[in-house]
C-alpha cells in the first residue's frame, strides 16, 4: 500500500509536470508570434489557462474561438481587451452568457468614454446584439433583508404575548407613535428577515448609465455616436425622454433656460454645437437668444495638411486641438497606436515639442499658460472650465491624452492631460502643465525632458 501510494504521488506529479510545460509551450508559442503551434495546442487540450499576451482580438479569436465559447466568463478573465473587442458580438448573442457580455460592455463603455472610436464601434454592434436576446432583458431575483411589522393573533394567549412584545419593541425604538397602537391595533416586529426580490437587468442597467454618462463624458468629437446610440436603444431600455438626446431634448432644454432667464451653460451648448451646428445657431436665433456656437479659425500645417481648429482665448490663439504632426524618432502615439493619435493628437519629448508647431506659431509657453489660468479663474479651478468633461468655457477641450515615460510606456489615458511649455529648468527637467479629469486645478510641473507629452501650439502675434 505504501508504495501504491508513492506510485500515485509520482503520477500526479508527472500529470501536473505535463500540464505546467504544455502551458509554457502555449505562452511561447503565442509570445512569438506562431499561431499554428497554438492553435493546435489548444485544439489538443494542451493548455491549462486561457493566455492572450499580445495577440489582436481577431488572433485571439482564430486561436481560441471554442474555447470563448464554451467558457465565456473564464475566457473574459484571462483575455478581456481580446475577448470583448473579437467576440462581444457572439458572447452578446448568447443567452446564456449574460454575465460575460455585461463585462464585454463594461470594459467598451469604459474605452469608448475616452474617445477610442474603435470602441465605439465595437460597442455599437455589441449593443445590437445583446438588446437582441429577450433573456438578458429579464429583471433578476436578488436576496434581500429587510425589517417589518406583522399583525398580531386576533385573540388568546399568543395575541397577549404578541401584544407585550409590540410595546417593548416600540420602546426600544423610542417609537411612541408605534406604542400608541400597540394595544388596539398590535404588531410583532421581524427583524432581518432574507427574501428574494426582483430586480431590473444588471446587463439593461449598466447600458442605461454608461450610455448617458458616456454622452456626457466623452470627448465632444464622439459626442453625436452616443446620442445616436442613445435614441436607437431608447426604446429596448425604457429610457425616459429627458436623458435621450435628440431634437426635443435640445428644444426644451432652450426652452428651459428662457423661461428660467439662465443662461446657457458652455459645456453643454459646445458639447450639442460639436454635433448639430449649424441647426443650434438656427434654434438659438428662432428662439431669440443672443448666445452662438463658439466660432474658429482653421489654421492648415503646410508641412502635412493637417487642419487644425484655433480659437482666440483672452487676446490668444489657441490651437484647441493637440498637435499631431510626424516628427520620426522625437513623437509617437499612445501605446503606439495609431487611433490614439487621431484622437488625442502626438506624445513629444520636450525637445522635439520646442521644434514642432508649424511656422507662424509656437509651442505654448509658461506665460501663455498663466494667462490661460488667470482668465480661467486662476490656477487652481482653471482646469474646469479648460477640460472636455468640465465647463470647457473657452472651448479649449483638454482631452486626457496620458503621457509616456522614458521607456515609452503609456499611463493614465482618459485620467490625466500633460502639456509641455517651453521652459527648461536648471535641473535639466522641462516645465509642464497637467490637468485631471475629476480635479479643477492645471497644476505647472518639473518632468524629465525625454518624457512624452502633449503639445497645443499658439499663433504668434503679429
Amino acid at each position: 500500500m505504501k508504495y501504491f501510494s508513492k506510485f500515485l504521488t509520482l503520477a500526479a506529479a508527472s500529470i501536473f509536470a505535463t500540464a505546467a510545460f504544455a502551458q509554457d509551450d502555449l505562452h511561447d508559442a503565442i509570445d512569438a508570434g506562431d499561431l499554428a503551434t497554438a492553435k493546435t495546442l489548444v485544439k489538443k487540450g494542451k493548455f491549462e489557462d486561457v493566455y492572450c499576451g499580445k495577440l489582436t482580438p481577431s488572433e485571439a479569436v482564430e486561436v481560441y474561438e471554442k474555447v470563448f465559447k464554451k467558457n465565456p466568463e473564464e475566457s473574459f478573465a484571462n483575455c478581456p481587451t481580446q475577448f470583448a473587442y473579437g467576440y462581444g458580438v457572439q458572447a452578446c448573442s448568447n443567452r446564456k452568457a449574460v454575465d460575460a457580455c455585461n463585462e464585454v460592455i463594461s470594459l467598451l463603455l469604459l474605452d469608448a468614454e475616452t474617445g477610442n472610436t474603435k470602441a465605439i464601434d465595437a460597442l455599437e454592434n455589441v449593443i445590437r446584439a445583446a438588446l437582441r436576446v429577450k433573456e438578458f432583458a429579464k429583471p433578476v431575483k436578488m436576496m434581500a433583508d429587510t425589517s417589518f411589522w406583522v399583525p398580531c393573533p386576533k385573540k388568546g394567549k399568543a395575541r397577549t404575548e404578541c401584544m407585550e412584545e409590540c410595546l417593548d419593541q416600540a420602546r426600544k425604538m423610542n417609537d411612541a407613535a408605534r406604542e400608541e397602537t400597540c394595544e388596539k391595533k398590535p404588531e410583532r416586529f421581524v427583524e432581518d428577515t432574507s427574501f428574494l426580490v426582483p430586480r431590473p437587468s444588471p446587463l439593461y442597467e449598466n447600458l442605461r448609465k454608461g450610455l448617458v454618462d458616456g454622452y456626457w463624458k466623452s470627448p465632444k468629437n464622439v459626442a453625436h455616436r452616443y446620442a445616436t446610440m442613445l435614441q436607437n436603444s431608447a426604446r429596448a431600455l425604457s429610457l425616459p425622454d429627458s436623458v435621450v438626446i435628440n431634437d426635443a431634448y435640445l428644444e426644451n432644454w432652450a426652452d428651459k433656460h428662457k423661461a428660467d432667464g439662465t443662461p446657457l451653460p458652455g459645456s453643454q451648448l459646445f458639447r450639442f454645437c460639436a454635433s448639430w451646428q449649424p441647426k443650434i445657431d438656427e434654434m438659438l436665433a428662432t428662439k431669440g437668444f443672443e448666445t452662438r456656437c463658439p466660432v474658429f479659425e482653421e489654421f492648415t500645417d503646410p508641412r502635412d495638411g493637417q487642419k487644425y481648429k484655433v480659437r482666440e482665448i483672452g487676446g490668444k490663439k489657441w490651437f484647441v486641438q493637440n498637435l499631431n504632426f510626424v516628427m520620426k524618432g522625437a513623437s509617437n502615439c499612445y501605446d503606439r497606436e495609431d487611433e490614439n493619435c487621431e484622437i488625442y493628437g502626438r506624445l513629444y519629448t520636450q525637445g522635439a515639442a520646442i521644434e514642432a508647431c508649424p511656422e507662424g506659431t509656437h509651442l505654448s509657453t509658461d506665460e501663455d499658460w498663466k494667462a490661460l489660468e488667470t482668465l480661467a479663474g486662476g490656477a487652481s479651478v482653471a482646469a474646469e472650465k479648460l477640460r472636455s468633461n468640465g465647463g470647457d468655457d473657452y472651448a479649449f477641450t483638454a482631452l486626457f491624452g496620458g503621457y509616456a515615460n522614458k521607456s515609452m510606456n503609456s499611463v493614465i489615458q482618459g485620467e490625466g492631460a500633460y502639456f509641455w511649455t517651453e521652459k527648461r529648468l536648471s535641473d535639466g527637467r522641462g516645465l509642464a502643465r497637467s490637468m485631471f479629469n475629476t480635479e479643477n486645478a492645471v497644476t505647472s510641473m518639473p518632468v524629465e525632458k525625454e518624457f512624452w507629452l502633449s503639445v497645443r501650439c499658439v499663433v504668434n502675434d503679429k
